[in-house]
């Protein structure tokens, strides 16, 4: 018979070797014990499986297991599928967290029988030189908040961002709701406020509890054609769902929020990577198909449908870039 364990912890890995022991060392030695980390590399040609395979001969709450270059979200998926956790977290292997934040968190959730649990963060940048600064906006105070509240503001991904890894899951939420990551960028976007929609309540604990580290050519500051796509079908994805649910009017003003957001940060995004690639032929074109597609969604005719919604057409044409 299995052992129930409280808390399971997701790290998927690909190429961490630089970070992940640091990484692994802070879940290691958090003041809660009762947690399996599930190191889920996905075809790393580096030497972030042996130092998994380190952990894990030292500490049994340790596992890893090899995928190949599935992704992150089906290195998520797959660690779902592996978890046995009351509770589900998700730490990235280039980030580390403070000793108390899997107490903190799962007692905030436990203790006031919350589906989700969320604390603070701090963002750290290492060049040009260290600096690491709590941030003081985009959350909510200490408290217990419903539902409907969370989600309307989780929606705008400003005062509360939708970020996995500091928060809890319970994994009904997943399980019982069929919830999975897909794949794509901005997976945690798509995913969260699914999640969110079906929780009962929501604990907050400001504390700044996860090390956020901002890296030179990391994904999430690369700017490529995908990831514009990915972010506007995200948006699509959270309206689909949500519609589909029949809460549109519950969220509504939330959803415009987001696609007002989603407007002005494609103006930038786009700019940005015609500047990367040091030409600007087709930028009024790409900008213009975008926010047609931006509009789509958030117009009150669109139509939900059973599966993740298509956009009219390739959003940004990588041959004018």
């Amino acid at each position: 018979m299995n052992k129930k364990i409280d808390v399971s912890i997701i790290v998927p890995v690909y190429n961490g070797e630089k970070y992940l022991s640091e990484c692994l060392e802070s879940i290691r030695v958090q003041t809660f014990s009762d947690f399996e980390v599930l190191i889920i590399d996905d075809g790393s040609d580096d030497n972030s499986a042996s130092i998994a395979e380190e952990f894990s001969k030292k500490d049994d709450r340790f596992k890893l297991t090899k995928i190949y270059r599935g992704g992150v979200a089906n290195a998520r998926n797959r660690g779902l599928e592996l978890s046995k956790g009351e509770y589900i977290g998700f730490i990235d292997c280039d980030d580390t967290v403070e000793p108390e934040y899997l107490e903190t968190l799962y007692h905030a959730a436990k203790d006031n029988e919350c589906d989700i649990a969320s604390c603070n963060y701090c963002i750290v940048r290492t060049k040009p030189f260290f600096l690491r600064w709590r941030v003081h906006i985009r959350k909510l105070k200490t408290g217990v908040y419903t539902k409907e509240y969370y989600l309307n503001h989780i929606i705008r991904d400003w005062d509360v961002r939708c970020y996995l890894w500091n928060k809890l899951w319970h994994r009904k939420l997943f399980f019982d709701n069929h919830i999975t990551f897909p794949k794509m960028y901005f997976e945690d976007i798509a995913t969260v406020p699914r999640l969110a929609f079906h929780a009962n309540k929501v604990a907050i604990a400001d504390k700044p509890l996860y090390n956020y580290f901002v890296r030179a050519n990391s994904i999430m500051t690369s700017v490529k054609v995908e990831k514009i796509n990915d972010y506007i079908m995200s948006f699509g994805i959270i309206k689909n769902y949500i519609q589909l649910n029949g809460q549109l009017d519950t969220y509504k003003k939330s959803l415009d929020k987001l696609s007002k957001i989603i407007l002005i940060a494609n103006y930038y995004n786009v700019f940005e990577l015609h500047l990367h690639s040091h030409s600007f032929h087709g930028l009024k074109r790409n900008q213009t198909i975008a926010n047609k597609n931006i509009r789509a969604f958030a117009s009150d005719s669109f139509e939900a449908k059973p599966t993740a919604p298509v956009v009219s057409e390739y959003i940004i044409n990588p041959w004018d870039c």
